[in-house]
């Protein structure tokens, strides 16, 4: 009698069409020691930015219309920190802040305005600088808006005396 390998049909996946999810692509997001900190739906760079400190802005919750304001979807992977009151600058106004650090290093990556766990809030915000695409590289945005600072002539006499 002859042996029977297998009666499965073979498919391709090129023969399916695409849905919803698979135009969804995730992103992965390094802290700047390297330790995997976020998922993203989407790119971070083409999220809007907070006028006030220039994070990037993740919906977590649906908007009024939620075909026009969808929430992205994300996984923070980061241990909640103690929560604070931050002062608005040029202004009275206090902003509660739940801040969430890596949990490798404790560097504040991202902070919301309701208490833990990531997502309950409308909106997660990602500090800007504080991770990066590629592990172990230093974000493009990491020293956006600071100044240089000139070379002292001190720095470089000690450094000549020294050598």
């Amino acid at each position: 009698m002859p042996k029977v390998y297998s009666r499965a049909v073979t498919s391709s996946s090129e023969q399916a069409g695409q849905t919803q999810s698979s135009r969804a692509v995730l992103r992965s997001y390094y802290c700047l020691c390297g330790d995997f900190v976020l998922v993203l739906q989407g790119k971070l760079d083409r999220l809007p930015r907070r006028k006030t400190d220039g994070a990037y802005i993740i919906r977590s919750k649906d908007g009024k219309d939620p075909i026009k304001q969808p929430a992205r979807k994300f996984k923070l992977n980061a241990t909640p920190g103690q929560r604070c009151l931050i002062k608005k600058k040029g202004s009275q106004e206090l902003e509660i802040r739940q801040p969430f650090a890596c949990s490798r290093c404790n560097t504040t990556i991202a902070y919301q305005t309701s208490p833990p766990p990531a997502g309950d809030g409308p909106f997660l915000y990602i500090l800007k600088g504080s991770i990066t695409e590629l592990q172990g590289r230093m974000p493009p945005d990491a020293f956006e808006g600071e100044e240089a600072i000139p070379p002292s002539d001190d720095l470089s006499a000690e450094a000549s005396t020294t050598a």
